[in-house]
């Protein structure tokens, strides 16, 4: 009999249509919960049964997860590629009892204040921190908040409303703006909690681990760039990062600790961590894949296909982690963004860019006469150019190649493409 199974919403970014294709290839039919059918680019072309539901209302969502059971469908699991709808998803596992994570370890990693409480208390390396709810908590913080920090939501994703804060004025402006947002970009209630953190200097990277039944197994580490300074939007990867032995231990390790602390025990797991003087901090766990086609780079240097072992998770099947490609290989993306607001005309330099040996796939998300501006979160990336390399030197120089040679053109002017 074939089995369906269920995605609530998406991100809207790539991943999520294509996580429905993989469903297929592992032979389950894919039943789709949305809110807002509109929302998703390409999900008319997808063979996979729609429910239009009010997603944010749990028991809604219970009411038409039952129907679909109802109905005679043996369900093999539920997942969601959207950060908004994690925890939805691990009550419906619970209640139906499919395999997920349990819903206090995604509400801690969700919730970016209980995340830094719970490392605190299991003595994991991370920036100091303190958490506010009102402006009056702020003000009695003051002369216990040291600058620069970094002030964000307790509960956001995809770098909204991250901010370096370099004076006291910044922070207070910065702290009334984030609660002030009582709904966040799905109509979801907020936290209305703001996170102030240590400013930790140092590279960034991402470490990408996939646990099953508590085992974390490390798929391995990326090399991130940022952009939009003093906001934190990623520019570009590059898989696998160039570490020391030392340095690729030492980050493992504290990352495993950081998983073990919130008790992670299913599926992929996205960590953000620095490199500083003192060793790694974990900056936050994600309880989901990689953006940003952190998996597509995972996939063409290792041919490990996270997006399909995650549908695997979820299903109750073992994931099968091996390396399928024989030699290391490095694969690398660069995002295109505007360094001025105005229209969006085209991008200059796309044909001999195109031409260059080791790219592998080139991607404008941007449509002509819409409006740009320099990026302040990851929806402000207009498209991404991937390429390939046997060699780490080789890969970043490609991509150096890449930033050097593509312009975004804004109006009538040409504009750097970094």
């Amino acid at each position: 009999m074939n089995k369906h199974f269920l995605f609530v919403e998406a991100n809207t970014t790539g991943t999520g249509m294509l996580a429905m294709k993989k469903a297929r290839e592992l032979g389950f039919t894919p039943v789709f919960f949305t809110e807002k059918p509109e929302r998703y680019h390409g999900l008319n072309e997808l063979e996979c049964h729609i429910v239009v539901t009010d997603t944010n209302s749990q028991a809604e969502l219970t009411d038409s997860v039952a129907q679909v059971s109802k109905e005679g469908r043996e369900i093999a699991g539920i997942m969601s590629t959207s950060d908004y709808y994690l925890e939805s998803v691990a009550k419906l596992a619970r209640k139906f009892g499919w395999t997920s994570n349990s819903l206090e370890a995604i509400e801690v990693c969700r919730n970016k204040a209980i995340f830094r409480e719970k490392l605190q208390r299991h003595q994991v390396s991370q920036p100091t921190f303190l958490a506010i709810s009102s402006m009056e908590e702020l003000l009695e913080a003051r002369s216990s908040i040291s600058l620069p920090c970094v002030v964000k939501p307790a509960d956001d994703s995809g770098s909204n409303n991250v901010r370096l804060c370099f004076s006291w004025d910044e922070v207070e402006h910065m702290a009334a703006e984030i609660l002030a947002i009582k709904y966040n970009a799905r109509g979801q209630e907020t936290a209305r909690t703001v996170l102030l953190e240590q400013y930790v200097e140092g590279p960034e990277f991402s470490v990408e681990t996939f646990s099953w039944q508590g085992q974390c197994f490390i798929i391995g580490i990326t090399q991130k760039r940022l952009t939009g300074y003093p906001f934190f939007v990623e520019a570009g990867h590059i898989f696998p990062a160039p570490l020391s032995v030392e340095e690729k231990q030492e980050i493992e390790r504290t990352v495993e600790r950081a998983l073990a602390a919130v008790k992670y025990q299913f599926g992929a797991a996205h960590t953000e961590v620095k490199w500083t003087s003192a060793g790694c901090v974990v900056i936050e766990v994600n309880a989901r894949l990689a953006g940003g086609m952190i998996p597509e780079l995972v996939r063409r240097s290792t041919g490990i296909d996270l997006l399909l072992q995650q549908i695997r998770c979820a299903a109750g099947l073992a994931p099968e982690l091996s390396q399928t490609i024989e030699e290391q290989r490095y694969a690398g993306i660069h995002f295109l963004v505007a360094e001025s607001q105005g229209t969006f005309s085209g991008i200059h330099g796309m044909d001999t860019v195109c031409n260059l040996p080791g790219i592998a796939e080139v991607a404008i998300h941007a449509k002509i006469g819409q409006n740009v501006q320099p990026p302040q979160n990851f929806s402000h990336r207009l498209g991404y150019v991937i390429v390939e390399g046997k060699q780490y030197s080789e890969t970043a120089e490609l991509i150096q190649q890449v930033k050097d040679g593509l312009r975004v053109q804004v109006g009538q002017r040409l504009e750097s493409g970094v």
